[in-house]
Formats: structure tokens, C-alpha cells, sequence
């Protein structure tokens, strides 16, 4: 982990406005600045930035924190990473300790080895005239071959593997990056006699392979294993070059495969982007949704590819994305319509894709189990608005009532209800009593008076996990706001933007003192209840001393409430 006085000097050399204007269109309101919050959908602005605190926080989905929770949050970054890319814009050279030297070093050697790889390939691509007969009968030249750096993994047994160990790599390095497999008889190459797409993370870094066989070996597609700078729930293939594209015009193009997209960038739709050989996730959901909020779904037009809408819809709408259908004709794809039909035939199918209903409803079979398929995806839809548009849509399609419909609806909603409630509960977290909260608002907003605090109140005295945690690091010499905040993550730090950015009460002097006579008159009511509970249980047990005892406490305490009400 980076050192606080890191931290601090990255904080001191960068101005949150600036870093946040990258991002997001802001706008001054006072002494703060406002924008859309780039992490949930709206359309009045909630998201708050405060130049003076450096600090941010959405009064909307309530994420709050620092320059480096937002490009946690923003670029889907671990915090070393996040720390490490604001450092250099910073010119802070950071003081790293073994083990983050270790991490950082394990890191720094599968990029380097991927990138080296990546040109063992590129170069083979070169030599091999049946796999450069193989792109070019699919279509593509010479330049999107080295636009997309394809390549080719020659049919040999260790070529890569040796080519690598000569660069200093060793081999069990280049196993445990996917590169090569052990065996009883050795290490040999993982991929061998395929053309070869590059994967890369959204700074350009290459970091997995997939692997396409051309003489039909099975599988048809391999692809590199997770490892620490991969995971394929969280990558989409062509982002790196798409986001730009993406955020022009609006909307991305979600398609199945590397040459779906490949080709779709060739002809000028430099909006496409693939999941890498899996289903899509909520990560792909939230990964897309920080550029935009429209999706439209470029699948194939065989069963399976309208299989694969649906799943993909459903899994997107939850994620707060609007998704709308490319109808291809029967065994089309995006790759095979672009090379047989071109550009122009393309962008007209882009200006009328299909609705969530004209989908489902274009179906073949029983349109009562169509429409109740559609009513299970338009259950996943957020926005309620939208959701009503979809019932009443399809009502018409079919001509039946919209009464009907929504009653319909109401079963499979109630339904997936039911599901959610049997299935394990996430933890809740627990409210905040209001008195606490006011307190550490006060204590953040009036650091002067943090020794009155600390003379009649201890961490004990609050009883909520966070505000006794950050009470007890105020008591503990983190006065700073700025210090205090560094040392939280997630929603403490969430809470503490919050906080420090509420407006300030008519009467902060009798707002403290009512919030201390509060928490001290709670304290004193847990602790009669506790007192009652050990004199009934001393009553029963016919303890006559503890009872005494217990009584005369219990008065004491009637009696010092009573004192503090006079």
C-alpha cells in the first residue's frame, strides 16, 4: 500500500475539477461544482464536487469519495492502480513497500511478456501464407490485420515457449500466464497453429490472447486462462479502440465474436465491441454503462444467436442499460452481412433496430408463451416508465387488454419476487441513528469542537458501527478531514462525503448539545433496560444482594436522568 504522505502529495498536486471534467460536464453552482453522476442514470443533476474538500459525492446513488474512489469507481481499477496512474499524472515517484513491489513486478512481467508475444505472433503472421490466406478470404487486409495486430501461433511445438525463455522469462512464468502447458514430457506451447487476436485492457495494454484453429481443430476458439491482469467477466473485446467511437455516437454495437467486430470496425462502425467467449455479466453491464446507457444487441440470426439476445437483454436491463435488437436475416451474422452487403445496407438495418417487444414478438410459436417470455425480460427493466411503455406495446401487438397484460405481469413479477426472497439474503446495512449522524456532521463541519466532544463522549457511547469507527479515529488524532477520509473506503467514505457536504443547521451550538443529551439519554435507556433484564433474572434466582445492588444502580440512574432534564 502506498504511504498517507503519498497520498497526500498525489492530493496536493491534483485539483478534483480537473480530474472530474474528464469525465464529466461540470458546472459551477457556488462554492461547489454539479454534474450528471457518471455511475447511475438521471437527469437532474445530484452529483456534487467540492474543490475546497476535494471531494465528491451524489446526493442521487449516494457514491462519494476522493480522485482516487472515483477512478476506482469510474476506470474499474483496483486502488494500487488507481494510485499508481494519478501518481504519474502527478509527478509523485511512490514509496513502495516488498510486497506491492512483488504484486506491481509480478504485473509489470505478464504485460511485458504478453507484449512480446504478441510480436512473436504478429511476426509468424508474416511467414505463414495459409493463415494469412484464412484472413484474407474472411475479408480482412493488410491493414486491419495490423490495426488489430492479429497474428499467428506457427504449428510447432515450443516455438513461443523458447522465443520467450531467450527474452529471461521462465518457463513456469509463461505457464501460469497461459502461454504454455506442462505435461509428463515438458512444457510446449499452448497455442499452435491458429491465428491469434490480441486482447487488451482499455489503457492498451495486451493482456490474453484468443485463439482461432484454421484446419478445424477443436476447440474452434481457445482462449488465454484468467490471471492477475485478466479476467474475462471484466473485458470486452475492441473497447480499448471502441470508447472513443462509443461515447460519439451514443450507443454501443454488442456483438458474439473477435471478427464480427474486426469487421464492423473495418467498414466504419468503430462502436463494436465482444464479450470474450462467454455470456454477458453484470461487470459488462457497468463496464459499458460508464461511456453510455443505449445498447444496441448485432447477433447472429440463427436460433442460438436469438438465444443469446435474450440472455444478453436480461442481464443488461438490470443494469440499467436500454437495449434494442438487430433483426438479420435466417444464418446471417454481422461479419457475413457487412462482406456480402457493405456498409450502407448495415446502416440502414442500425437506423430501425428493433424494440424489446418487435423482437419477441417476431418469434415463432404459442404468442401467449412469447408474450410471457417478453413480460420475464421487461420484469428486469428499472425504470417503471419504461417498463409501462413495454406493456402497452405489447398489448397492441397482440390486441389483447392492457388489463390483462399488467395482471399477467404482476404474476411473473411476484413470481421473480418470490425467487429473490428464497435465495440467500445480501446483508443489510443498519441504520444510522440520527443523533449519531448529526454528531460526526457537526464534528466534520466544526473541527473546534472535537475537544468538547471527546470530554463527554467515547467510541462506546455510539452505538453504529461506522460513526463509532470514525469517532474513535477522530479521537485518535485524525482532526483533518482530508487525512480522516483517506483512511476509509467504499461506503464509509461514501457516508463522509455525504456528511461534509450537507448544509449547516440555523443553531450548530444547540445542535451539538442536543445530539450529545441524546446519545447520553439513548446510552442511559440501554443501560435501565440491561438493569431491568439482571433484576428480573435476580429476582428468579432469589439473589437478594445482587438484587440490592442491582436496585440501587438502576435508581442511580433514574435519578442522574432526571438531573440532566432539570
Amino acid at each position: 500500500m502506498p504511504s498517507d504522505s503519498d497520498l497526500e502529495a498525489i492530493k496536493n498536486r491534483l485539483d478534483i475539477i480537473d480530474l472530474i471534467s474528464d469525465y464529466v460536464h461540470l458546472k459551477q453552482a457556488g462554492q461547489n461544482w454539479k454534474g450528471l453522476c457518471p455511475f447511475h442514470t438521471e437527469k437532474t443533476p445530484s452529483f456534487t464536487v467540492s474543490p475546497s474538500k476535494q471531494i465528491y459525492h451524489c446526493f442521487g446513488c449516494g457514491s462519494g469519495g476522493d480522485i482516487f474512489s472515483f477512478l476506482v469507481k469510474y476506470e474499474n481499477l483496483s486502488f494500487p492502480e488507481a494510485v499508481s496512474i494519478l501518481a504519474k499524472k502527478a509527478g509523485v515517484v511512490l514509496k513502495t513497500s516488498n510486497k506491492d513491489a512483488a504484486k506491481t513486478g509480478e504485473k509489470e512481467i505478464l504485460l511485458n511478456m504478453h507484449k512480446d508475444a504478441a510480436a512473436f505472433f504478429r511476426q509468424h503472421l508474416s511467414k505463414s501464407e495459409k493463415a494469412k490466406g484464412y484472413l484474407t478470404r474472411r475479408g480482412l487486409d493488410d491493414k486491419t490485420q495490423k490495426v488489430f495486430s492479429l497474428g499467428y501461433a506457427p504449428k510447432t511445438w515450443n516455438a513461443l515457449l523458447t522465443y520467450l525463455t531467450n527474452k529471461g522469462y521462465g518457463p513456469d512464468a509463461i505457464r501460469q500466464a497461459g502461454l504454455a502447458t506442462q505435461s509428463a514430457k515438458g512444457f510446449y506451447d499452448t497455442f499452435r497453429d491458429r491465428v491469434m487476436f490480441p486482447i487488451y485492457d482499455l489503457k492498451g495494454d495486451v493482456i490474453a490472447f484468443g485463439g482461432r484453429s484454421i484446419d478445424g481443430d477443436e476447440p474452434k476458439y481457445l482462449n488465454s486462462p484468467e490471471t492477475i491482469i485478466f479476467n474475462k467477466r471484466r473485458v470486452l473485446y475492441g473497447l480499448h479502440r471502441a470508447k472513443d467511437a462509443i461515447k460519439e455516437t451514443g450507443n454501443v454495437l454488442f456483438m458474439e465474436g473477435y471478427l464480427d467486430v474486426i469487421t464492423a470496425h473495418m467498414h466504419g462502425f468503430s462502436n463494436a465491441v465482444a464479450p470474450l467467449g462467454t455470456a454477458f455479466t453484470q461487470e459488462h453491464g457497468k463496464l459499458i454503462k460508464r461511456f453510455v446507457e443505449d445498447v444496441i444487441l448485432v447477433f447472429d440470426g440463427d436460433a442460438a444467436g436469438r438465444k443469446a439476445v435474450k440472455s444478453a437483454a436480461n442481464i443488461l436491463l438490470e443494469s440499467g442499460l436500454n437495449v434494442k435488437i438487430l433483426a438479420f436475416p435466417d444464418n446471417e451474422d454481422p461479419d457475413s452481412f457487412l462482406r456480402k452487403n457493405g456498409s450502407e445496407a448495415f446502416q440502414h438495418l442500425l437506423e430501425s433496430p428493433l424494440s424489446l417487444i418487435d423482437f419477441f414478438m417476431q418469434q415463432k410459436g404459442d404468442k401467449r408463451l412469447i408474450a410471457r417470455e417478453a413480460l420475464e425480460t421487461v420484469s428486469r427493466v428499472s425504470d417503471k416508465i419504461l417498463q409501462g411503455h413495454y406493456i402497452k406495446m405489447l398489448s397492441e401487438k397482440l390486441m389483447i387488454n392492457e388489463t390483462f397484460i399488467i395482471e399477467e405481469f404482476k404474476k411473473i413479477r411476484n413470481i421473480s419476487a418470490k425467487e429473490e426472497r428464497a435465495a440467500p439474503s445480501k446483508p443489510q446495512l443498519i441504520a444510522k441513528p440520527s443523533e449519531e449522524v448529526s454528531l460526526i456532521k457537526l464534528l466534520l463541519q466544526y473541527p473546534e469542537k472535537i475537544d468538547k466532544a471527546l470530554t463527554v463522549l467515547s467510541e462506546d457511547d455510539l452505538k453504529n458501527a461506522t460513526t463509532r469507527i470514525i469517532f474513535k479515529k477522530i479521537k485518535g488524532g485524525l482532526k483533518n478531514f482530508n487525512e480522516l477520509i483517506s483512511t476509509f473506503e467504499g461506503a464509509e467514505k461514501a457516508f463522509l462525503t455525504e456528511l461534509s457536504l450537507r448544509g449547516e443547521g440555523d443553531n450548530p451550538e444547540k445542535e451539538f448539545d442536543d445530539c450529545i443529551s441524546r446519545i447520553k439519554d439513548n446510552n442511559r435507556k440501554l443501560l435501565k433496560l440491561e438493569l431491568a433484564k439482571k433484576i428480573k433474572e435476580a429476582e428468579l434466582k432469589g439473589d437478594f444482594a445482587l438484587l440490592e445492588a442491582l436496585q440501587a444502580e438502576h435508581q442511580k440512574l433514574v435519578r442522574h436522568g432526571k438531573t440532566q432534564k432539570q
